[in-house]
């Protein structure tokens, strides 16, 4: 197990009553059944612009062989913008609460309703609801003592940027984090990965 999501879905950790198992494995029927959203992606990034909970674990296994770039919250319009161009974003992950940050000519992969459905809407307007109930249950066999693989994982785009790759934030923990907590981008790091890659328990409901 290589990839961080594979890494996610083994380590036995959960987000309030969802097995983080489960939200992997509906990231990957997001990617299986929507042709849209492979189309939108095809050779670019992905974006997040989430907080750090169950839905921005489907993201990050929807974008599976390519880069995320991961959004400050507190972007504007004008500033995203900017940043899906510099990373070449084609595709943005976020909840309905913050549809109106994304430019109009990026698609955007709504997770409101996750791990039931998503929402993919490219940027002709055409609007494709993905069920991911209904997958088979994800199980999970390999060595999880192997090195991530040396890929781009996660893109920080706030100065400075930073680039991670599968095997960066497979060996990140507590003790060794360097990435500044208080960078706007990096809660999904800090808050996220690094207690479900522990296997831990996170409350994130309201």
């Amino acid at each position: 197990m290589d990839t961080l999501a594979l890494r996610l879905a083994a380590a036995g950790g959960r987000i309030d009553d969802l097995p983080a198992s489960q939200l992997v494995a509906a990231g990957f029927t997001l990617l299986q059944r929507s042709a849209p959203l492979v189309r939108m992606l095809a050779g670019r990034r992905s974006a997040l612009l989430l907080p750090p909970g169950p839905a921005a674990v489907v993201a990050l296994t929807a974008s599976d062989g390519r880069g995320a770039v991961v959004l400050p919250l507190d972007r504007s319009p004008e500033e995203l913008a900017a940043d899906c161009a510099a990373s070449d974003v084609g595709a943005v992950f976020t909840l309905a609460s913050h549809r109106d940050q994304v430019p109009a000519s990026l698609g955007v992969v709504l997770l409101d309703a996750i791990p039931r459905t998503a929402m993919v809407r490219t940027p002709e307007g055409r609007e494709q609801m993905v069920d991911l109930g209904s997958h088979v249950g994800l199980t999970v066999e390999g060595e999880t003592d192997l090195p991530g693989r040396d890929e781009e994982a996660l893109l920080l785009p706030s100065a400075p940027t930073i680039m991670l790759t599968h095997r960066a934030l497979l060996d990140l923990d507590d003790r060794e984090m360097e990435i500044d907590p208080a960078r706007g981008d990096a809660a999904i790091v800090t808050a996220l990965l690094i207690p479900l890659l522990a296997g831990r328990t996170l409350h994130v409901a309201s």
